[in-house]
């Protein structure tokens, strides 16, 4: 007799009690696999999930596997000298992750610890460069932008003020050539610097609106970044100080929301950066969603030196289509897909792959059970069964995992679940 999933005998199953039945379940799935020609290949410790992979997605998963996995990848990466810059929603909630780890010198900027300066230390030369990929990052910004990001950050340069968001921010836009013409009186520029400056300033009303906004909204949503006037520059930090530094050390920006785009644009674009300056970085972005995600994804996978890992509650959520999800998974070497991940299932199962797999629930109707699979106990219960089609696994061993082959974890079970294989 054909069973549900496959060649097999098909198993019907009676038991009399809790212990019995739980017997018989294991029992059934055992069967069942063996039918299907699946491999099991035991527990694998959540700190070691992502061990040996430089470019990582993880899809569902609960927070303290996700965790933990997270910080196992962490961990290594700092074992060999490379900084670590996680993006998150409540850094936090990972901190005692990272700590418990080992990772060296944890530290989390958030509204209560706002030292981030993305400018740290950065001539003007850098840090116009640094605005202007931020800038790149946004929809419809205009292309007089850069020019006149470069004066404003030349004028704070001049007046002897540190390279600031916060600074820039407060910028008066509209009186800037006021603030030229007394830089030129104090001998600070001379005549041919004055012209070049008022000539930059001189963009169109929209672009200044734009620019404006940029800083507006970088500062709103930038709980974490510093205040010069509070925090010396020495007490900031930023991710290509680090980087530049070869700091084995994890910073934690804690990023409130993925909706916050203008503040994720300078954070991408610093990554970007330090890919520039060959100043090796690794970046675990771990958020729901993120606005403007194709953009910053693009930046993120172009940096072929940084290590990364993607983190999600929900594929489909995260990614804006199928067609996106497929560059993601071409570009991972490895792609941890949890169960309770998978309200997107239909959609994700072209990408890649699918197979069948039964859920058993119970429920208070009593009866015979069904089909060639099933589990009739004695109380009067019956199991029901649903069939859902799942991201198609392969793995050997996770350490051998190849560029086309990930792990399907089961929710719930110690340490990270158990790997499904064979297509």
């Amino acid at each position: 007799m054909a069973s549900l999933l496959g060649m097999g005998t098909g198993l019907a199953v009676w038991a009399g009690n809790a212990a019995m039945r739980g017997g018989a379940l294991r029992k059934a799935r055992r069967e069942n696999d063996a039918a299907r020609g699946l491999v099991r290949y035991g527990e694998v410790p959540a700190a070691d999930l992502l061990v040996g992979s430089s470019h990582a997605l993880v899809l569902g998963a609960d927070r303290g596997v996700r965790d933990a996995a997270l910080a196992g990848f962490a961990l290594e990466s700092a074992s060999r000298g490379v900084p670590v810059a996680v993006v998150a929603e409540g850094g936090r909630s990972i901190e005692a992750a990272l700590v418990g780890a080992g990772c060296p010198g944890v530290t989390v900027l958030d509204a209560a610890h706002p030292s981030y300066e993305p400018l740290a230390g950065l001539g003007p030369d850098a840090a116009s460069e640094l605005l202007a990929r931020a800038l790149s990052l946004l929809p419809d910004a205009p292309p007089e932008g850069v020019a006149y990001l470069d004066a404003l950050v030349r004028v704070l340069h001049r007046k002897g003020l540190p390279s600031s968001v916060r600074l820039l921010e407060e910028c008066p836009h509209n009186r800037m050539h006021e603030v030229i013409d007394r830089l030129e009186l104090a001998g600070a520029v001379d005549v041919a610097e004055a012209a070049d400056l008022r000539s930059s300033l001189d963009v169109p009303p929209a672009c200044r609106s734009f620019v404006q906004g940029f800083f507006r909204d970088v500062v709103a949503e930038g709980a974490l970044l510093a205040d010069p006037r509070a925090v010396p520059a020495s007490a900031t930090t930023s991710i290509l100080g680090r980087a530049l530094a070869r700091t084995p050390g994890t910073i934690v920006l804690d990023v409130g929301s993925g909706q916050a785009r203008s503040l994720l644009s300078l954070v991408f674009a610093e990554v970007g950066l330090c890919l520039r300056r060959f100043a090796p970085v690794t970046v675990v972005v771990c958020v729901r969603t993120v606005a403007g995600w194709e953009s910053f994804g693009r930046a993120l996978r172009g940096t072929g030196q940084a290590g990364w890992v993607v983190a999600t509650d929900e594929a489909l959520e995260f990614f804006s289509s199928e067609e996106e999800l497929r560059r993601w998974v071409a570009s991972s070497d490895r792609v941890l897909c949890f169960s309770q991940g998978h309200a997107s299932a239909e959609l994700a199962s072209p990408v890649f792959g699918e197979y069948d797999k039964v859920d058993v629930s119970f429920t208070r109707s009593g009866g015979g059970g069904f089909g060639t699979f099933g589990i009739n106990f004695s109380n009067g219960r019956s199991a029901t069964r649903s069939i859902k089609r799942e991201r198609v696994v392969k793995p050997e061993e996770l350490r051998s995992l190849a560029r086309d082959e990930f792990f399907v974890l089961e929710d719930g079970q110690p340490g990270a679940g158990t790997g499904i294989a064979k297509r």
